[in-house]
């Protein structure tokens, strides 16, 4: 007669209660976690491959040295997205979804740190910022400058920025303003691809968010003020967001709906003061979706299902005006006294293009036909793709927050875009409505990759249902193995962020000439405020010293139209008119 002895049982076990190690491995496996992990994934890869430039020897004056020096980034790029993809494979074989979540921050890192790099490599030994201390640079170094020494902001200019350029320069860069813009600004292009990534991982899935969310911010990606767009690419999911919250909080605890309403409140607010241009050409869609949602909440939901959604907009109104209320009284102060007159290159271009938007910079292509012509009544292919995608977002994803919300704020530009451009010649005034292109070809973008999302979850539906036997013999089998998805869609999409990168960066090489180039001309041949200046100039000239931000600018109320005109002058004109045409 045998007989088993079995292992005591504890307490906790007898009970049904996991040990202390399986409950420190589910912690470990939880949300929270693995987003920070996610997070910390994609700041650690941008931040390496902007590191990765100090290891390049160039002369950045040179083309010669500027196309080797882009050369060798792609090679590191290169090497760092195979090291990513062999180590998905191998962790694949264990783990089927969490590995894939940490392959795509770091693609995502990658993606902006190579263009934070090729910008690293245009100001190689020089501490100047882009455009040195002229120009907007310039304007930021002055405000900067009256902030340390205790003077008030100009009320309409948003704080968050010129307040970390600011705490940078004290700390860090021994109270050279200069140097620590350019570093600030390095560090918002790195975290442009991150913060794209991780914004959209609020509303997708890892490789959706990767193809929607970066993709899509890539036009976006500016080394000349990189706070502006920075943080147009995290306002639309973050606003998606709340709008979601909106939808589904008659089926939430309302406890549960005050807390995450208050989070999305805090970081609405903490973007509106880096930047609110966003947020005027975005106001009027976005208060509309509110009633629209609140409207739908009360007939789906009832009394309560409506206190709920009172609660998400109202928790989250509350803190937004906690942290931005002296911001925003400002801001509706100075609103009637502040008006731009400034002519922008696309003042001059036909109202309804925005497929390709360059700025205000000047440069060779605005001395040629500008825009593309295109090839249907005038509409070029692109923009045709971007309004399909709109429409077939619209028609499968109508009731998605996510699809409306990217709508309501397309709709919104539009319409404030119009009306300033309707008006810009009666009022002499511009009101910064240009800007709106960048707004509108994102969320168009963004409406294009939605479009695909839905369509591969339709696809993916259908394919789960049930079919028979003769249906099956029709169908051609199409199995997609995960792992071969996962590691296709990095490969395409890591090759394609570093080709945008080095288009981008290779714009912004130092160019004696006219364009994006001229800003690092700049900063390399003026020497700083210690007398230092790059050891690659060819000549040095003394920096031009700030302005005084309080002096009173005059307001002659007309346009200021700098030679920016898109359109060549014709050598031969029409008889009886001058060569002095009217700007």
């Amino acid at each position: 007669m045998t007989t088993s002895v079995q292992p005591a049982s504890t307490p906790g076990m007898q009970q049904g209660i996991p040990s202390r190690r399986t409950r420190r491995a589910a912690a470990l496996r939880g949300p929270a976690v693995l987003w920070t992990a996610e997070a910390l994934t994609a700041v650690a890869a941008a931040l390496l491959m902007t590191g990765l430039a100090t290891s390049i020897e160039l002369n950045p004056m040179s083309r010669i040295g500027q196309v080797s020096g882009l050369a060798a980034l792609q090679l590191r790029l290169l090497l760092l997205l195979a090291v990513v993809v062999l180590v998905l494979v191998s962790a694949m074989r264990r783990w089927a979804e969490v590995p894939v979540r940490f392959a795509a921050a770091a693609v995502a890192g990658l993606s902006s740190g190579v263009l934070a790099a090729g910008v690293s490599l245009a100001l190689r030994d020089t501490n100047w910022p882009l455009y040195a201390q002229s120009g907007d640079s310039g304007n930021l170094q002055a405000w900067v400058s009256a902030l340390m020494d205790g003077k008030p902001l100009d009320g309409a200019y948003p704080p968050l920025f010129p307040h970390i350029v600011a705490f940078v320069a004290e700390h860090l860069t021994h109270g050279q303003i200069g140097y620590a813009l350019k570093l600030v600004d390095l560090l918002f292009v790195a975290m442009l691809g991150p913060l794209a990534y991780l914004s959209w991982r609020l509303l997708l899935p890892p490789l959706w968010a990767l193809g929607i969310g970066v993709t899509a911010a890539l036009p976006m990606a500016q080394p000349y003020k990189p706070y502006t767009t920075f943080v147009l690419v995290a306002f639309l999911p973050v606003l998606a967001k709340l709008m979601q919250l909106l939808q589904r909080a008659p089926e939430l605890p309302r406890r549960t709906v005050a807390v995450r309403g208050a989070v999305l409140g805090l970081g609405i607010a903490l973007l509106f003061n880096l930047y609110s241009g966003w947020f005027v050409w975005s106001a009027a869609g976005a208060v509309v979706l509110t009633v629209v949602l609140l409207l739908r909440a009360r007939r789906t939901g009832g009394t309560p299902g409506l206190l709920n959604a009172l609660t998400a907009i109202g928790a989250a109104a509350g803190v937004f005006l906690a942290v931005s209320s002296l911001y925003l009284v400002r801001l509706l102060g100075s609103a009637g006294s502040t008006v731009d007159r400034y002519c922008y290159f696309d003042t001059y271009t036909e109202p309804t293009y925005f497929a390709m938007w360059r700025d205000d910079l000047p440069g060779t292509d605005g001395q040629s036909t500008w825009p593309i012509p295109g090839e249907l009544g005038g509409v070029g292919l692109f923009t045709i793709l971007l309004l399909v995608g709109l429409g077939v977002a619209l028609a499968l994803g109508i009731g998605r927050a996510v699809v409306l919300t990217a709508a309501a704020c397309t709709a919104s530009a539009l319409l404030m875009r119009y009306w300033y451009a309707s008006h810009m010649e009666r009022d002499q005034a511009v009101m910064l409505y240009p800007r709106t292109s960048a707004q509108l070809l994102y969320c168009l973008l963004v409406l294009v990759g939605l479009a695909c999302y839905l369509i591969a979850r339709r696809r993916r539906s259908a394919a789960s249902a049930p079919e028979t036997a003769e249906e099956t013999g029709r169908r051609l089998p199409l199995r997609l193995n995960q792992r071969g998805v996962a590691i296709g869609a990095l490969c395409a999409l890591g090759l394609l962020f570093g080709m945008a990168g080095s288009a981008t960066a290779s714009k912004y090489m130092p160019d004696p000439h006219e364009g994006a180039g001229m800003l690092a001309w700049i900063s390399q041949t003026t020497a700083d405020t210690k007398g230092h200046c790059s050891r690659y100039a060819p000549k040095c000239v003394d920096a031009p010293g700030l302005i005084n931000p309080a002096d009173p600018k005059v307001d002659l109320g007309k346009l200021i139209c700098p030679k920016v005109n898109p359109y060549p002058r014709k050598d031969e004109l029409l008889p009886g008119f001058s060569a002095d045409l009217p700007e």
